[in-house]
């Protein structure tokens, strides 16, 4: 749980180049702790892609940008943890990062490693461009090489992969790192069914997103350490411009919360009100997602009008249902029994996660309620 600085200036991005820089880092470091948001689990403050120089130092050494980072990492990780936070930084697995033409990793994972670590990161993601043509090493065993490297430091730092979804890196990313991207970058957008020939995925919508990790059942790859990561919410992004208003965001977060999902804002945390505020700081939401079992809800039913029902069990016994309308038009409703979650005849306890209150209770068959268009009703169930 945290913040990345990917997407926090769009019109940086446009441009061609990342927002970042030590004054905005520690402005959103500030932040998180301002808002109170390191309470409820966001500890990682993480630089994406265009904070190193172009080219390394005499030594062979990733350096920073001097005119954005004039003290150097070292001094911004250390200013990082004198807020109780982590501090994360990029790199990328082939010769060349995907964006602003920097120094890669490839053949210096050893190195990297090292410096990295002697700067005090916490977490280091590693993306997928630069592999020359030349290489014939798999994914996994790339990855691998720097999971090694990192071990070697002695540094205990979480492995971010980004490797957009490729070589079904579901099957062993957790092996290798502790979370790893399913599928291409999210956009702040609803639906944008456009998928990437060479990445993963239906398209870069939340949309989209859903379906595809319905299609990779993920309950079969999530374990404690081992989290499958579709990419930064986009949680009211761009307010008013890209469809991702409150239904929207609150269904985001809802299903980045039952697949035990990382948590990572894009969005500009030195801005957060209102319902964006509220959306990501739901404890009971945020309770689920951080639940110990790190467990991920699977698909378990798909009605011809766009009506899903989502559920897994979390720890105490209890079950995490979505009932959510993938329809973008019509309002329906959305029923769950207790026999299609293997609880036939128990009387149990429906509470409304978003709402933070129970809705009923003695119920002994199930539970049906109306649900939006793009909404998602997120419910916690207990027997009685």
């Amino acid at each position: 749980m945290g913040w990345n600085s990917w997407c926090t200036d769009s019109l940086c991005n446009l441009l061609g180049d990342d927002p970042c820089s030590e004054r905005m880092v520690k402005n959103q470091a500030d932040a998180i702790v301002e808002q109170g948001l390191d309470k409820l689990g966001y500890k990682y403050v993480s630089l994406d892609d265009c904070w190193s120089a172009k080219t390394r130092d005499a030594d062979g050494n990733l350096q920073p940008e001097s005119k954005q980072f004039p003290n150097g990492m070292k001094a911004l990780a250390d200013y990082v943890h004198s807020k109780g936070l982590y501090f994360g930084l990029y790199t990328c697995v082939g010769e060349k990062t995907c964006k602003g033409d920097r120094p890669g990793s490839y053949n210096s994972y050893e190195q990297d490693a090292k410096t990295l670590a002697s700067w005090g990161v916490d977490l280091i993601k590693m993306d997928h461009c630069g592999l020359p043509s030349t290489n014939n090493e798999t994914d996994q065993e790339l990855y691998g090489r720097m999971s090694r490297a990192m071990n070697q430091t002695g540094r205990p730092m979480l492995f971010s992969l980004c490797s957009w979804g490729t070589h079904n890196v579901w099957e062993w990313g957790g092996d290798v790192g502790q979370m790893f991207r399913i599928q291409q970058d999210h956009l702040p957008l609803w639906s944008f069914p456009f998928p990437e020939d060479d990445q993963g995925g239906y398209g870069a919508g939340t949309k989209e997103i859903i379906e595809w990790m319905a299609h990779l059942q993920p309950s079969k790859w999530t374990a404690p350490y081992s989290w499958m990561d579709p990419d930064f919410l986009m949680t009211r992004y761009l307010d008013g411009v890209s469809g991702m208003g409150d239904i929207a965001s609150r269904t985001e977060y809802t299903f980045w919360a039952v697949w035990s999902s990382p948590l990572q804002i894009a969005t500009d945390i030195r801005n957060l009100k209102g319902t964006k505020l509220d959306i990501l700081t739901n404890p009971e939401v945020i309770a689920v997602n951080q639940d110990v079992s790190s467990t991920a809800a699977d698909r378990l039913r798909n009605d011809t009008k766009g009506g899903q029902v989502w559920a897994r069990d979390v720890s105490g016994g209890d079950k995490v249902v979505v009932l959510y309308n993938a329809n973008g038009f019509a309002k329906q409703t959305i029923p769950v029994s207790w026999a299609e979650l293997g609880w036939n005849g128990a009387s149990v306890t429906v509470r409304n996660l978003w709402e933070r209150k129970d809705v009923a209770s003695n119920l002994t068959d199930g539970y049906s309620v109306d649900v939006r268009p793009r909404e998602a009703i997120l419910l916690r169930l207990r027997k009685q």
